[in-house]
């Protein structure tokens, strides 16, 4: 991300949006594969399990209830 776009939540914003927008469809959780740590448990989620990705490499599941 371009340096003078850091620290405003942008990708905040765009993970709660996309979570409302599973709510109001009828989703009761939401569940992100990365390979992050720390973001998106800031962003509320909580880490549930791993898998491993198509490129062989191991990605963290995570989860938040909506």
């Amino acid at each position: 991300m371009e340096e003078p776009f850091r620290g405003r939540r942008i990708s905040h914003r765009m993970i709660e949006a996309a979570a409302a927008y599973a709510k109001s469809v009828g989703f009761a959780r939401v569940y992100i594969p990365s390979d992050m740590t720390g973001f998106y448990e800031k962003c509320g989620f909580q880490k549930i399990d791993e898998l491993e990705n198509y490129g062989g490499d191991r990605d963290n599941i995570f989860a938040k209830e909506i």
